[in-house]
């Protein structure tokens, strides 16, 4: 059995050559490596490394939650964020959010004048999510073989003054999905590990005159249990990655953190994030991680960071593992609020502000980020058959695709006057909202008016917003200002749901309330709604029969409107597996 932590008998390199020696980076992808398999192969190369098991996919039903899948996984592998951030949620998704680049741009930016490389058997980081960032590489290769690549990086090496190169190989997860697990799987780990092996050797060449090479081995996933011919669960299997090393690491890479909260998937998050192999490399070059970057991944050489900052379990904000009797700085979205030790493990911030805030803890002059999402779905307009809608708390909305179930490109907007005319000026009181039919809209506003909006127009009608009184809204005029969200329902009904735990059933045909109502939102008028009726937030109605339903905390329910009940499995967290681009 290999050890998941070694920590190398022996120095590869002359150690006391390397101060005045020119620092450089070559990262090996192997695309699709179980970790437990890569453990039962022989790999003579690898075991010269430091390695540590680590850890894809996010942290379990948080904002940071990702497929375990190529796409997500590269993409946090170059740029040291998770998914909220990068919002790469699938494979097929296009350009990567510019706010947080990849390394190709990160380096570039540092050093105009470094040699920089992408030589890519599944090229798709670099002609889809980062394509823009590649464009200052000086060598982009894509969609060749293995043995090219491994050819390729050894020829850079020993013709360039190369400083970053990131080498992908994709053989075992091509076995892996053509022929599951077994020999041939096995044989593929083997032959990426031979490759490897002439790499390091190239490497080890330059080593020995004299330069400073930090050479990282990682995977971007791990495969389904058992069998292994897919992979983009949040198992176990799925979720375990490995991070090997020519160099010795600190404390976050060599120990395990015992006390850490969160010991899902038999305590997995103890060992070092996938997040963290940017900032490596980042800092192996002397390019110092920013407060401004917001990287969810801490640096695995030089001074250790606050360790596992992730999600609290209990009133705190966020929890991380409680280390040293040393000052941490706290800073939201770049501005410092405040200061306490490393060894209270734990923060919340006094202030209920709304919006997506990065909170950045610096310890050692080093910081790491948690990004909390204080976001609320304030309304949501079914527009057609194919878009939606939705409207936040910080005054932006996102168009959503029915069709492909994610946010379109390039949301989201600002709700204006430009996007939404004779709305947008109203954008911080928009409560709800439900289309009538193809010709009209409705929006309510949290002052008791209404706006009625043309689709066809794309604009408000003349001389709105108006008053919900008895004339425009029989028997609602007592419940306008309590209105939080509106649901069209089949038969021309709407329900109006109120911030008390009621609803109003409106009938469009008469054009008035139902009598009867209001009534209470409990488990026998709404089964399965019944405990979230304070907490309802905004609704909409979709093309598959059921109402989704948006609550406090960024979590939904999915209603099913032919058997009127919540769906089994319900609530659930918005997050960009559920709604990929919705609340990032």
């Amino acid at each position: 059995m290999k050890l998941i932590q070694r920590i190398a008998t022996g120095c590869v390199m002359i150690c006391s050559s390397l101060a005045a020696a020119e620092s450089k980076v070559l990262l090996i992808g192997i695309d699709g490596v179980q970790f437990e398999k890569l453990q039962a192969a022989s790999t003579p190369n690898i075991d010269q490394l430091n390695i540590s098991k680590a850890f894809t996919g996010g942290i379990n039903g948080s904002a940071t939650q990702q497929k375990t899948s190529s796409g997500p996984g590269w993409s946090t592998i170059l740029t040291g964020v998770w998914v909220n951030k990068h919002r790469i949620a699938a494979n097929e998704d296009g350009l990567a959010s510019p706010k947080f680049p990849s390394l190709f741009k990160r380096i570039r930016d540092a050093k105009p004048n470094a040699y920089i490389a992408s030589i890519a058997h599944w090229g798709t980081p670099n002609t889809s999510y980062f394509k823009n960032d590649v464009l200052g590489n000086n060598l982009t290769l894509n969609g060749i073989s293995d043995e090219a690549v491994t050819n390729k990086v050894i020829e850079v090496i020993n013709t360039t003054r190369a400083d970053f190169i990131f080498a992908h190989l994709d053989d075992p997860d091509h076995y892996g999905h053509s022929l599951c697990f077994g020999s041939a799987y096995q044989n593929s780990i083997q032959a990426a590990d031979a490759q490897v092996g002439r790499m390091m050797a190239t490497v080890n060449a330059k080593i020995a005159q004299g330069e400073d090479w930090l050479v990282l081995v990682t995977t971007d996933h791990g495969r389904t249990p058992v069998v292994g011919c897919n992979h983009g669960n949040q198992s176990v299997e799925e979720k375990t990655i490995f991070i090997a090393s020519n160099k010795s690491l600190n404390h976050e890479f060599t120990h395990p953190a015992s006390n850490i909260i969160n010991q899902e998937f038999n305590g997995l998050y103890a060992y070092p994030a996938q997040t963290s192999i940017a900032p490596t490399i980042l800092r192996h070059l002397g390019i110092e991680p920013q407060i401004e970057w917001a990287l969810d991944g801490i640096p695995l050489n030089d001074d250790l960071a606050v360790r596992k900052l992730m999600p609290a379990n209990n009133q705190a904000d966020f929890t991380w593992v409680a280390q040293d009797d040393v000052n941490v700085e706290v800073f939201r979205n770049g501005q410092l609020v405040d200061n306490v030790n490393d060894l209270e493990g734990q923060w919340s911030d006094s202030q209920n502000i709304k919006g997506l805030l990065d909170y950045t803890l610096v310890k050692n002059g080093t910081p790491a980020t948690w990004r909390l999402n204080r976001l609320d779905i304030t309304a949501a307009l079914d527009w057609n058959t194919s878009r939606a809608y939705f409207f936040r708390s910080d005054d932006q909305y996102v168009r959503y695709s029915k069709t492909l179930d994610k946010a379109d490109a390039g949301y989201l907007n600002p709700t204006n006057e430009v996007t939404w005319p004779g709305l947008g000026v109203y954008a911080d009181k928009i409560v709800a909202a439900f289309r009538k039919d193809n010709d009209k809209a409705y929006f309510f506003l949290n002052d008791g008016n209404y706006i009625r909006y043309d689709i066809s127009s794309d604009e408000a009608d003349a001389n709105y917003p108006q008053p919900i009184s008895n004339d425009t809204w029989p028997g609602l005029e007592s419940y306008a200002t309590n209105i939080v969200a509106a649901l069209r329902w089949k038969g021309n009904r709407v329900y109006f749901f109120l911030d008390n735990g009621q609803y109003i059933r409106y009938n469009l045909v008469s054009d008035s309330v139902d009598s009867g109502y209001p009534k209470a939102i409990n488990n026998y008028t709404w089964p399965g709604l019944g405990d979230y009726a304070t907490e309802i937030q905004s609704a909409v109605k979709w093309n598959n029969g059921r109402g989704y339903i948006f609550l406090k905390n960024q979590k939904y329910v999915r209603y099913n409107i032919a058997i009127d009940r919540v769906d089994v499995g319900y609530p659930s967290e918005v997050n960009s597996d559920t709604w990929p681009g919705l609340t990032n």
